[in-house]
């Protein structure tokens, strides 16, 4: 939730310093348009959007890409591991950290 509403608040110093005149909801919504990460982020921040932990069915083909300790978990735990995830307002759920991770990648390079 941190990184999402850092991510927010930088969209924001990024007007400030563009030096041009304008709308900043204008700005935010051109910058959520050419990263649909971080217009996740927005709503997450508006509170269009929420975290939740949940558990999350882990395919046996996958279980090679698992660390130890979310192998274990999930042998115990009918094959699931508990995963933070982005809960939008129609009910898609989302990886978050994904998300996240694509958004800041994003505002490294705008």
């Amino acid at each position: 939730m941190l990184a999402a509403m850092l991510a927010d608040a930088y969209a924001d110093r990024l007007f400030g310093v563009q030096g041009e005149a304008g709308d900043i909801l204008a700005f935010r919504a051109g910058l959520a348009a050419r990263s649909e990460a971080f217009g996740l982020c927005f709503a997450l921040a508006r509170g269009e959007a929420r975290l939740v932990t949940e558990a999350v069915e882990v395919p046996l083909h996958d279980y090679g890409a698992l660390s130890t300790e979310d192998f274990m978990v999930s042998l115990y735990n009918r094959h699931s591991v508990q995963r933070v995830r982005l809960v939008l307002a129609d009910g898609t759920r989302l990886a978050a950290h994904a998300v996240v991770g694509e958004a800041v990648g994003f505002l490294s390079r705008v």
